[in-house]
């Protein structure tokens, strides 16, 4: 079991490693996994329009690479494990709807002009 772990522990640097070998910077790769996050959130709390609305704003946002893609799923992934792990709780739809509007401009600001 720790070798699971051990092993879904080192896609995100793997993923990292390689997206930045593609010319993303740190603030790009940052806005990505943070809507990653927030998808895991919403993924878990059955919150599945602000789910739509990040898939689409990625999709509109960034240049057609899949390894953005892939930045992107891999945290929706972890984070949507940890959120089961740690018996989060479901913030209030709005709440999280404001933090997802954030993260969009956030997006929207780092990728602009590509």
């Amino acid at each position: 079991m720790k070798f699971r772990w051990l092993n879904l522990s080192i896609i995100p640097f793997l993923i990292s490693t390689s997206v930045q070998a593609e010319g993303i910077t740190e603030q790009q790769y940052s806005a990505i996994k943070h809507l990653g996050d927030l998808n895991g959130v919403a993924l878990n709390c059955g919150y599945l329009t602000e789910t739509q609305r990040m898939k689409k704003a990625l999709v509109l946002a960034l240049p057609k690479r899949r390894q953005f893609g892939e930045v992107f799923d891999t945290e929706t992934n972890t984070a949507f494990l940890s959120f089961i792990e740690k018996k989060s709780s479901c913030p209030d739809e709005q709440t999280l709807s404001t933090e997802v509007d954030e993260a969009i401009l956030k997006l929207d600001t780092v990728f602009a002009g590509q």
